[in-house]
């Protein structure tokens, strides 16, 4: 390849060659297939050098440098896909690297339209941002794209002669910033967890469903709108309220929480509203109440779906009126606190069947916050699991380091109806019961390991009917342990287990849902 200075023949195949432009200091050379004389300029004082047309044997159009290899080796290596067209668009040269973050060969797309490496949805775009650079409306593009998966900035540049006048072609560059994408998620996400302060300590966790939840404490815990927290038990409600309390404007001020499902029935209304002395048998003395108690502050009332009826009414007239009257009392005293209710029942299906007041639900139901499932935040897993494993492992000065990978497997696998507080228990067993550094399979609660052996007892019972079975289930029984299993290799991280599936991360949360819908049916 390349062409004898001497002579000036060249090869019997039509090709180009880079020629250094005075001044550059470099030659760079390469093989093409035979097109339009072509001028390649990159940005001013780095690389700079033409492509010379050589018309066929013994005929070249101007002179040639042959160049080392070690320059075009240069172009091949960098880290940047490079690729290049000629002012009508037709490719003329692709590194490796571009090959290699497209996906495609080289080969196949030289002397083919730029636009034949885009999508066609994309081709109607491409064509008029060239136009612009062509015509100098726009000097430079970038545009961040996803694909399966990976994040990258396109950046498009026009080639022009060194008097900035003629368009010779377009030079795009492709840069991988799915790292730095990710480095910025994590930076937000440290953000808004850092603009309320120690509010979120007991919180771990990226997945999206968890940042609804944090952004939506950021939104309302500094009004002082009644709040409803929703979710199944385990999955961290009073954490959710303690942050909103800890982050409001009441937050140098007391904090009561009380469980309704824990108090006697006939203590209810002396629990949360006092009595005075001789109101009943055994009232020996004047007693505040919950509310009183939590004067200027606020009070968490949990399990409000089990609040007997009686009681019901009376915390709907504290909510209107802001006052209480203790039992056996004559006066009422004016209190000033924001309530947080939490639930695991369905408050409106509890109206329809006239187990709780109509009028004091949508008193409650002004802003809900629903605390989600471990199940529907499957990438926190391993994350919350390692986080329990630090903390009990320095509670109880044991030397655990971590978890192993079957360890890892069964965690991320198992479906948690006790949610994190099931997950929590398991690592303060597993870590008690673990000898060596990192916690293994037989540390872990027998039930997980049950879990486990059920799962695949299961798939290989399907196995022997699969005969038996649609196609669909079979493929999506298949799709959903690729899918958890991709999570796990990627530490629960969504953005690398989309690449690790080749797909994009809109498709494998598109997945999970429909994972999640099969498995709460």
């Amino acid at each position: 390849m390349g062409t004898n200075q001497s002579t000036g023949n060249t090869s019997e195949e039509d090709s180009y060659h880079f020629q250094a432009i005075p001044g550059s200091g470099v030659n760079v050379s390469r093989r093409l297939p035979a097109c339009k004389d072509t001028f390649l300029r990159a940005d001013a004082g780095t690389l700079c050098y033409r492509l010379v047309t050589f018309a066929g044997p013994g005929r070249m159009v101007s002179n040639c440098i042959d160049i080392p290899n070690i320059y075009q080796a240069i172009l091949e290596s960098m880290g940047e896909g490079i690729i290049v067209a000629d002012a009508e668009g037709t490719l003329i040269f692709i590194n490796r690297t571009a090959e290699r973050l497209r996906g495609i060969k080289a080969a196949n797309f030289i002397g083919r339209s730029i636009l034949s490496i885009h999508s066609p949805h994309s081709a109607e775009r491409i064509a008029k941002l060239l136009e612009a650079l062509k015509d100098g409306s726009i000097n430079t593009s970038r545009r961040v794209i996803d694909v399966r998966g990976r994040y990258f900035e396109n950046s498009y540049y026009p080639i022009r002669h060194p008097d900035g006048g003629l368009y010779r072609g377009t030079l795009m560059i492709s840069r991988d910033i799915t790292e730095k994408r990710r480095l910025k998620e994590e930076n937000l996400l440290l953000r808004e967890k850092m603009s309320l302060g120690s509010a979120f300590e007991g919180f771990v966790g990226t997945s999206q469903a968890i940042l609804q939840v944090f952004r939506t404490i950021s939104t309302i815990a500094s009004l002082d709108s009644t709040i409803l927290i929703t979710g199944e038990s385990g999955t961290g409600k009073e954490l959710v309220a303690t942050a909103i309390q800890q982050h409001s404007k009441r937050r140098h001020k007391p904090m009561i929480t009380v469980n309704c499902a824990a108090l006697p029935e006939h203590l209810v209304e002396s629990e949360l509203f006092g009595h005075e002395r001789g109101a009943f048998t055994g009232a020996v003395s004047n007693r505040r109440g919950k509310f009183e108690q939590a004067n200027g502050g606020t009070i968490l009332l949990d399990e409000i779906g089990d609040l007997p009826a009686s009681a019901q009414a009376k915390l709907l007239r504290v909510i209107q009126e802001k006052t209480v009257a203790r039992l056996g009392g004559e006066r009422d005293i004016r209190v000033d606190v924001r309530i947080i209710a939490a639930t695991n029942r369905d408050l409106q299906t509890l109206v329809e069947l006239d187990l709780f007041r109509q009028d004091l639900y949508y008193r409650l139901n002004v802003i809900t916050i629903h605390a989600p499932p471990l199940r529907e935040r499957r990438e926190d897993i391993v994350p919350l699991a390692e986080h329990f494993v630090r903390l009990f492992a320095e509670k109880m000065e044991r030397p655990v380091k971590g978890l192993s990978e079957p360890a890892v497997r069964i965690l991320a696998a198992y479906d948690y109806p006790g949610n994190v507080r099931e997950l929590e228990h398991a690592m303060e067993r597993g870590v008690a019961l673990c000898c060596g550094d990192l916690l293994e399979p037989q540390d872990l609660p027998p039930h997980f390991l049950a879990a486990r052996s059920a799962n695949s007892s299961a798939i290989g019972q399907e196995d022997e009917q699969n005969a038996l079975r649609p196609l669909s289930h079979s493929v999506g029984d298949f799709e959903r342990q690729l899918v958890l299993d991709a999570l796990l290799k990627a530490g629960g991280r969504k953005a690398d287990a989309a690449r690790l599936l080749n797909i994009s991360r809109k498709t494998l949360w598109k997945k999970l849902k429909q994972i999640e819908a099969v498995e709460t049916r």
